[in-house]
């Protein structure tokens, strides 16, 4: 994609309160869409795709700070002056990071099971080098693509989850996110999006899963030296993909937060 266009899934009226979910790493706006589809008769909702993922641009900058500036970007040719914002993991990061730069644009933060921390790169790379080395242009559907990522990667969950992103153009397999440009950027990506005296004043909610290790109970002293009026809820059977596991708890404390 040649062009600097955010995707976005948009749900909801024109006149109801915005709220805009940003996604996590090898995700996409649709993995906000059950959670939208509870919101849309209150709420208009919209779910974008970061750069190089989903149906938005690719480029090779895939810092989380210039993923901030398309958010601004397209808040303003969208003409929305004030969200509430939601990010998960990367997408949290990222909403992070805006509402320290942009705190008249944002009303209500909600971070999903991420820390204002820095996070092991390696995490990510054996995902991402399995992805990239699989041929393509030898395998001719995604069962077969299953099955070779099954080599690396033996959970079926989450390889269910990273075929999402395998679409099929003029009869040939490809990935839709810009692997290699993700790839190059993974110790930005993985490192703390916050400098030592960044500070949001506003109001923020941050979720955790009871089962993840993405965000700890040791990182609350973390979170609130940069978010001094954030709250901390945890969603015991959960793990890192809250929002997914526990829609229902999700929904009651992000709506809880949001309305009051």
């Amino acid at each position: 994609m040649s062009t600097r266009e955010i995707f976005c899934e948009e749900k909801g009226e024109a006149d109801s309160p915005p709220i805009v979910f940003l996604h996590g790493l090898l995700g996409s706006s649709r993995n906000w869409r059950s959670v939208s589809k509870s919101l849309a008769d209150r709420w208009r909702i919209f779910a974008l795709d970061l750069r190089n993922q989903g149906h938005s641009f690719h480029h090779e900058d895939a810092s989380v700070s210039v993923m901030a500036d398309d958010l601004l970007g397209w808040l303003d040719e969208m003409k929305l002056e004030t969200v509430r914002l939601c990010g998960h993991s990367l997408g949290g990061k990222v909403a992070m990071r805006f509402a320290v730069d942009h705190p008249e644009r944002v009303e209500k933060l909600v971070v999903v099971d991420i820390a204002p921390r820095d996070y092991p790169p390696e995490h990510h790379v054996p995902t991402l080098d399995a992805m990239l080395g699989l041929d393509l242009a030898k395998l001719s559907s995604r069962k077969e693509a299953d099955d070779a990522l099954s080599k690396n990667i033996p959970n079926w969950a989450f390889r269910q989850f990273l075929l999402t992103n395998l679409q099929e153009e003029n009869s040939r397999l490809e990935w839709k996110p810009n692997l290699r440009f993700l790839r190059n950027s993974i110790e930005e990506l993985s490192a703390n999006p916050l400098g030592e005296s960044d500070r949001y004043a506003g109001r923020a909610l941050f979720v955790r899963g009871g089962k993840s290790g993405y965000l700890r109970s040791e990182h609350s002293s973390l979170i609130r030296k940069h978010f001094p009026k954030s709250v901390i809820t945890v969603l015991a059977e959960a793990g890192h993909d809250v929002h997914v596991e526990d829609r229902e708890g999700f929904l009651r404390v992000l709506e809880a937060f949001i309305v009051d």
